[in-house]
């Protein structure tokens, strides 16, 4: 609790950007205006020597005055639990346009039998990892992807890793990357804000966290229209988020969504590509001086079968498994419990390197990257 408080406790720059003077002075004459005059006074009964009684309209004035208070209060306290929400993030206005498209978008349903094709390939050129002696080892890394959705988050994944086949069933993803726990979201922008804020963790901090759990939704095809809405403004209320509208790696108009975080992630940025009519993801990854990622989404299609060959080697069974060079490999197809609030989260961590791990592709298990 402490640290939480500690989190949440105003600045006094904080302060001085949202409680000004003009805003001091119009709470202040808002709570006199619906304050009756002389509500503040006991009037005496007769009847009742030496016993004031309130009056009515004294009565009627305190909930009024009380009201106002927690609206300042709030007033206060919401720049600072939840940055963007007052004034409005710069992104905001940008991505108005690809909410409103998203949750008009229908979207691409599939029933029991049917499968979400997704095509995609992913690069990487820098640090791949350190040797024994910890010394930074470069190179790169290509990677297409030809995953199959199930509508309940199942994914059969048929993929070339610089030449190497490999072949997977991954099991439904964890929390908001999961259909079934994102079709419960908030559908309201600044809830689903709060929603999210409350229960992500694993980055540096709680901008960057909600930035990372709405890339991961988008990715693993997980949220409905009204969601993926919903979490499209969000982007936009992100105080760490810029908005500029360019062309994705394949020459598609696209709004680029970029997180940069340069107190915590020095010369690092996260980025989001987004179809500026309908929200849709096109590309995503992440950028830093020893380290560049790059996933880019070339069509989705609803098929009514696997491939005869990914069935082959696969099966159609819902069990986990990875399938390399003829050996095949459990993967653990249990899940744990989905997130709750967990109020007592800090960020205390020091700063990242600016080669940090590349954003992930959707439905990471410990067994194998996806």
């Amino acid at each position: 609790m402490a640290d939480l408080i500690a989190r949440t406790r105003p600045t006094d720059e904080g302060l001085a950007r949202t409680w000004t003077p003009e805003v001091r002075r119009r709470i202040l004459r808002d709570v006199l205006a619906d304050t009756p005059s002389g509500a503040h006074r006991w009037p005496h009964r007769p009847d009742r020597p030496g016993r004031p009684r309130r009056s009515r309209r004294a009565r009627r004035a305190w909930p009024l005055a009380a009201a106002a208070a927690v609206v300042a209060a709030l007033l206060l306290a919401i720049p600072v639990a939840f940055p963007g929400w007052l004034g409005g993030a710069p992104a905001a206005s940008a991505l108005d346009n690809a909410a409103r498209g998203a949750g008009a978008q229908p979207r691409l349903e599939w029933s029991a039998g049917q499968f979400l094709r997704v095509r995609s390939v992913a690069t990487q050129n820098g640090m791949m990892g350190l040797d024994e002696r910890g010394r930074a080892q470069n190179g790169s890394l290509r990677t297409t992807y030809d995953d199959f959705y199930d509508p309940d988050g199942w994914v059969w994944s048929d993929r070339v890793v610089d030449g190497q086949v490999q072949r997977y069933i991954f099991p439904p993803s964890w929390g908001w990357a999961r259909p079934g726990y994102a079709a419960t979201m908030p559908t309201e922008k600044h809830a689903l804000d709060a929603f999210l804020r409350a229960r992500a963790l694993g980055s540096t901090s709680q901008d960057e966290a909600v930035f990372v759990a709405i890339g991961d939704m988008l990715r693993q095809e997980a949220a409905p229209p009204q969601v993926r809405a919903a979490a499209i403004g969000v982007l936009g209320l992100n105080p760490k988020v810029t908005v500029t509208q360019t062309d994705d790696p394949r020459g598609r108009p696209a709004l680029k969504v970029t997180f940069v975080d340069e107190a915590t992630r020095p010369g690092m940025q996260q980025f989001l590509y987004l179809a500026p009519d309908t929200g849709v993801l096109l590309a995503s990854g992440s950028d830093a001086p020893e380290m560049r990622y790059l996933s880019v989404i070339s069509d989705r299609q609803v098929v009514n079968a696997l491939p005869a060959e990914l069935v082959k080697v696969l099966g159609t069974e819902r069990v986990g498994k990875e399938v390399t060079d003829g050996k095949t490999t459990p993967i653990d197809s249990a899940r744990g419990a989905d997130p709750v609030p967990v109020p007592e989260q800090s960020y205390t961590t020091p700063p990242q390197a600016s080669g940090a791990p590349a954003v992930p592709r959707p439905g990471t298990t410990a067994t194998a990257s996806r």
